[in-house]
């Protein structure tokens, strides 16, 4: 059963699906005024925001993703005043799933496939566990599809108009369902941490695409203990290089990653009694 008010859930129970971990960014928290201003019928057609430090790129498809179901074409611009160091636009990724051209995060192209985006839809409206869906539907993909899964993260299917969920947050479910997906491809070819396209998103752009990765690796390590280093080294180079500055909700999970399976091994290692499903339990439901 997944919690809220806590990142991944933590918390109070709550039957509804798991949440994420809130998203801090300033232009984020202004999209609600945006969609008020859009609803209203306003004849403005240009926004410009401006931030204290770069954000995100998934931020602009959050936005986009408001823009398409409320049917509006104004532009909405983000102006950042400065770069934080570590430049958090610097990537070691074979396949980045973001580029950046004179300062704008770009999507990679990748080749779409409606089935993919179907089945990450459908992962996402219908199930309350969506590691599980996931695992089910693995078996329907070949590791060929594995990139065009990944691309649902920066393209990823619209919001139904009569849908009044959040857009950051219907993203980021989006982009966990992906990860998820192809981690479990992953898992069934046996391919290695060393060779996933997961674990490649990780080594990308700082992003929202990075917290669904590292989610999915998380869930991969907690079902396959031998590739918890793996997965841990991953994290902690990440946290590395994620600036201070700036809101990246990368540094959250990068935390909780390497702390709930450190957790695990420990047990693992020190008693034969089950560890909690969930890879992100409270620590009052984590063993000793």
């Amino acid at each position: 059963m997944p919690w809220k008010d806590r990142p991944f859930g933590w918390g109070k129970a709550d039957p509804k699906p798991p949440s994420f971990p809130v998203t801090r960014e300033a232009t984020v928290e202004a999209l609600q005024e945006v969609e008020t201003l859009i609803a209203s019928g306003a004849s403005i057609g240009h926004v410009v925001f401006k931030t204290d430090t770069l954000e995100p790129p998934s931020v602009e498809l959050a936005i986009q993703l408001m823009l398409d179901r409320a049917g509006s074409k104004l532009k909405f611009k983000r102006v950042a005043s400065s770069v934080p160091s570590p430049d958090p636009r610097k990537s070691t990724a074979s396949y980045p799933l973001w580029k950046f051209r004179f300062g704008k995060p770009r999507p990679v192209s990748l080749k779409s496939d409606t089935k993919v985006e179907a089945v990450c839809r459908e992962i996402v409206v219908t199930g309350k566990d969506g590691w599980e869906d996931a695992r089910k539907r693995s078996a329907e993909f070949s590791a060929k599809q594995i990139g065009s899964i990944l691309g649902v993260m920066v393209s990823p299917p619209r919001i139904d108009a009569h849908d009044e969920c959040d857009p950051s947050q219907w993203l980021r479910r989006v982009q966990v369902a992906a990860a998820q997906l192809a981690i479990s491809i992953e898992m069934d070819q046996g391919i290695s941490i060393a060779d996933s396209r997961v674990a490649d998103v990780v080594l990308g752009p700082l992003d929202w695409t990075i917290d669904a990765a590292l989610v999915a690796l998380a869930q991969r390590a907690k079902s396959q203990p031998e590739v918890s280093a793996a997965v841990c080294e991953l994290a902690r180079k990440l946290l590395i290089r994620t600036p201070s500055a700036g809101s990246w909700s990368c540094r959250g999970v990068a935390e909780e990653v390497v702390f709930a399976l450190e957790k695990a091994n420990r047990h693992n290692e020190d008693s034969t009694a089950p560890f909690s499903n969930n890879p992100y339990a409270p620590p009052a439901q984590r063993r000793p």
